[in-house]
This record gives structure tokens, C-alpha cells and sequence, in this order.
């Protein structure tokens, strides 16, 4: 074997034991496939073969019991890596099957033989869809060509079932990695933002126990380390909101999205005297929704509402919502700076910000409010308010 077919054939079975079909058993719809086959070729006998290096692997059968092989018995080992569709009227005239025993008596009888290949999106043969007859004669076109869509549906087929076993991993693989992240936050939450309280802790008591004997420049730079100290717990406490609304479990339920708002407004409301911004909220029907995961997401919402504020008028949020055929439609639109319609497509990303230099957010906000509205099964985007300013809208599925 040269170096070329020996590559090809590692990657022939490569592709062949991606699909992880060998000695299993074979699924309803294979059988199916198979039977239609027998139907269409008018034949008593069909099989769905796999061929791997040794052997031949009758995946599922009709009219006969199936089992393996040797590779150097099987027929349609002969002629699978052809990618053509293989028809002989009557294998004992035919001088690469006459001496095969599946023709000579000692396995079978085979006298019809017609093969279609399965090939792989890839363009490896992993095996054949087979029928057989132990009398004489042809296949018409029409046979023919149902039989080569049958192949088709083969590899279809085995493509579902390789994705879905690969989505199944990919899920326990999530699961794996949300817990991992829980366990992080369990971490963050003390060994990280304990530590931090007490440089902060012991800042301000240098300020206020010494200030009298520090000069004006260390002054300056004790209240840029509590600066510092309160921006890092800050981004922490954003960054531990994000693991939390991705890895707690989403417990959806008739609620009150009124009620859930008014309690929002309630933690909230500091912010908003501070601002002496005004809040309107219309009326709220129920939803389907984790209270908890909601109220983080309108808080976040109306609290960033707040916090961006234009200069130069007063701060107005409205909080409103529209049924619509897919659901409820929430907007929560202020009359601040608005944002830019360059940046709305990217603003829910982590770590985005339409101002990166004004170091007014962590641009993780945000991307938690997209978060718990993806686990919902929603979307969310932003638009202009009318008059000037942004609107987050989010759809909650009935």
C-alpha cells in the first residue's frame, strides 16, 4: 500500500468511526431505509453495510440475519470506494464476484447484486447500501436512481445522529462549565471582594485617623485608591451578576411584572433621588418568567436608564409593555443621551461601552440583561426613544 492510500485509508476511517455506528444497534429509521430498499428493488434480501479495516459490520438486514465479515469476503468491499453505484444482473458471470463465497454457495447464492455507496460529506466511502437476489436479473433506471437517493438518506440519516450526540456533549460540556463558573463566583464572592473591603476599609481609616499629617499629594492618592478599591468591587459584583444569571436555574412562572418592577424601583430608589429622576410605569401584564432573573433585568435596565443621564434635563424612564403574537414585548425608554446607531448592534456585548473613556460602567451590565432574556428564550435590542434618547426592548415568549 503506498503512502497516499494508506493516508486516505486512516482518513476513511476516521470518517467511519465519527459516526460511532460500529457495532451498534441500529436505530428505526436505518431499518426503515433498509426495507424501503428491499421494496424498491424488488428483492427479498437487502443490508446496510459498514466496512472498516478488517471486516465488513451489517449494520441492520432484511430477509436474512445479519453479522460481520471478513472485509476480504464481503462483495460490496470490492467495489464501495468506486462512489458509483454498482448493478451486476448475475454475479456468476461477473469475474470479481464469481470466486466470492457469498456467490460460490459457501456463504450464499447471490445472483442480482446492486450496491450504492455511502459516501460522507466529506468524500470518504464508509460503506453501501446493498439488495441482492438469489435470481438473475436487472434493475431498471428508476430502481436505480430510488436506490442512490435511499444512500442519501442513509448518510443524512447518520450526519442527525453525529450532530445530536455532539450537541449532547456540547450540552453536558455547558453544564460542566456553569458549574465550574457557579463555584467561581462562590470563590470571587470572598476571596476577592473580602480582601478588597480591607484595603478599602483600611484606606479610609488612614484618611480619617491621619489626614492631619499627610500633605495634600497623600491625600490625593488615598481617595484615588478608594476610588480604585470601590470600581474594583464594583466590577466584581457586575461580573459575579453575570455568572449568576447564566448559571442559576431558570424557574419560569405565571408573574407579576408590575409587582416584580416595583420591587426594582424599591432597591433603586437611592439612585433615583440622587438623580431626581422621575419614573413612569405603565400598566404590566403577567408573565411567564423567573421573578428573580426578571427583576435583575429590569433593575439593570431602569438602574442604567439613571445612571446615563443627559446633563442638561431631567432624567424621565417609562416602563412599558406590548402583548404581541410571540409574546410580551417590554420597552424601557429614557430621554438621556441615547446611543449612537453604530454602536446598538454591539452594546450587549461583554465588556462594551459606547464611551470607553468616561469609566462610567464595566459594559457588563448589558450583557447580564441579554443573558437572562436568552435563558427566557427572548431577544433584546435597542433603538431611539422618540424625542431623543435610548429604548432597550426585550421579548419575553408566552
Amino acid at each position: 500500500m503506498t503512502d497516499e492510500r494508506r493516508e486516505h485509508e486512516r482518513r476513511r476511517l476516521a470518517a467511519l468511526h465519527e459516526y460511532r455506528l460500529l457495532d451498534e444497534p441500529a436505530d428505526d429509521e436505518l431499518e426503515a431505509v433498509i426495507r424501503v430498499a428491499a421494496a424498491v428493488a424488488g428483492v427479498p434480501t437487502a443490508t446496510l453495510n459498514l466496512i472498516d479495516e478488517n471486516r465488513q459490520c451489517q449494520l441492520t438486514t432484511v430477509g436474512f440475519e445479519g453479522a460481520d465479515s471478513p472485509r476480504d469476503e464481503s462483495m460490496c468491499a470490492v467495489v464501495f470506494e468506486s462512489g458509483t453505484f454498482t448493478h451486476v444482473p448475475d454475479a456468476r458471470e461477473d469475474p470479481l464476484f464469481a470466486a466470492n463465497p457469498w456467490v460460490n454457495g459457501i456463504l450464499a447464492d447471490v445472483r442480482l447484486y446492486a450496491s450504492a455507496p455511502l459516501v460522507s460529506p466529506s468524500g470518504y466511502a464508509v460503506g453501501s447500501l446493498c439488495v441482492f437476489d438469489d435470481t438473475p436479473r436487472r434493475l431498471t433506471d428508476e430502481q436505480i436512481a430510488r436506490l442512490d437517493d435511499l444512500a442519501k438518506v442513509v448518510i443524512a440519516l447518520f450526519e442527525r445522529r453525529r450532530q445530536a450526540r455532539e450537541l449532547s456533549e456540547t450540552v453536558v460540556e455547558l453544564a460542566r462549565s456553569n458549574t465550574e463558573l457557579e463555584q467561581f463566583a462562590a470563590v470571587a464572592g470572598h476571596d476577592l471582594v473580602a480582601p478588597l473591603g480591607v484595603v478599602g476599609g483600611y484606606a479610609e481609616l488612614l484618611r480619617d485617623e491621619y489626614s492631619d499629617c499627610l500633605d495634600g499629594r497623600a491625600n490625593t492618592w488615598l481617595g484615588h485608591m478608594t476610588q480604585a478599591v470601590g470600581r474594583m468591587q464594583a466590577l466584581i459584583q457586575a461580573l459575579l451578576a453575570y455568572a449568576r444569571a447564566g448559571g442559576a436555574d431558570c424557574r419560569r412562572a405565571p408573574t407579576d411584572a408590575d409587582q416584580v418592577v416595583q420591587h426594582a424601583l424599591s432597591d433603586l430608589q437611592e439612585a433615583i433621588n440622587e438623580a431626581n429622576a422621575a419614573v413612569t410605569v405603565g400598566p404590566l401584564p403577567k408573565v411567564d418568567a423567573d421573578p428573580t432573573l426578571l427583576r435583575q433585568l429590569l433593575q439593570n435596565l431602569i438602574g442604567n436608564a439613571v445612571k446615563y443621564r443627559h446633563p442638561d434635563r431631567r432624567c424621565h424612564v417609562t416602563v412599558s409593555a406590548t402583548p404581541r403574537s410571540d409574546g410580551i414585548e417590554f420597552a424601557i425608554a429614557d430621554n438621556g443621551p441615547g446611543i449612537p446607531v453604530e454602536h446598538r448592534s454591539r452594546i450587549f456585548d461583554m465588556f462594551a461601552t459606547v464611551t470607553p473613556g468616561t469609566r462610567t460602567g464595566h459594559g457588563i451590565g448589558l450583557a447580564t440583561c441579554q443573558r437572562i432574556v436568552h435563558r427566557h428564550g427572548g431577544r433584546i435590542w435597542a433603538s431611539e426613544s422618540p424625542g431623543g434618547g435610548a429604548t432597550i426592548n426585550f421579548v419575553l415568549p408566552s
